[in-house]
C-alpha cells in the first residue's frame, strides 16, 4: 500500500499534557503573529478543541474561539505556539503580564455569566476588541 502524507503537519508527542500556549494572527504568509491570547493547559494542544467548539456557555472558550473566527473571516491566519511546562500557571501569569506592556490580550476582556448575557451582544464585543487591535497605530500595540 502506497501512503502520502506530505500534506499532513508533524508535531512531536508530548512529554506531559501540561503546556502554555500563545494564540496569535498574522496576515498570509507572514511568518510572525501578533499575540491575543496567553493560555495554560493540562490536556496539551486538546484544549484548541475547546477553542473550535466555542460554546458560550464558557466564557473563554466563547471569547477565544469567536476572535479566532473573526480574525479567520477578515483572512488572517491564526497561529498558536506552545511549549512544555512544569509550573504553567506561574509561567502563564509572567508571559501575560510581559506581554501587556506591548499588546492588548482577550486575557483582559471581562467575563460574562452566560446565564444572563447576551450571545449576540457577547460576539459583539468580541469583535469591537479585534477592530481595535486592527485599527491601532501602531498596528495591534495598545
Amino acid at each position: 500500500m502506497n501512503m502520502d502524507l506530505g500534506s499532513f503537519q508533524m508535531m512531536r508527542f508530548p512529554d506531559n499534557g501540561n503546556i502554555i500556549y500563545v494564540i496569535l494572527f498574522a496576515r498570509k504568509g507572514e511568518p510572525q503573529g501578533v499575540p491575543i491570547y496567553v493560555g495554560e493547559s493540562t490536556k496539551h494542544v486538546g484544549r484548541l478543541g475547546d477553542y473550535v467548539s466555542a460554546k458560550f456557555s464558557a466564557s473563554t472558550d466563547f471569547r477565544v474561539g469567536e476572535a479566532i473566527r473573526y480574525l479567520q473571516s477578515l483572512g488572517y491566519d491564526v497561529l498558536m505556539r506552545y511549549r512544555e511546562s512544569h509550573n504553567r500557571r506561574v509561567e502563564e501569569r509572567d508571559l501575560i503580564n510581559s506581554l501587556r506592556g506591548s499588546f492588548r490580550l482577550l486575557n483582559d476582556m471581562e467575563s460574562y455569566k452566560y446565564k444572563f448575557a447576551d450571545e449576540e451582544q457577547e460576539r459583539s464585543k468580541i469583535h469591537a476588541f479585534i477592530e481595535l487591535l486592527l485599527c491601532a497605530s501602531p498596528p495591534y500595540l495598545m
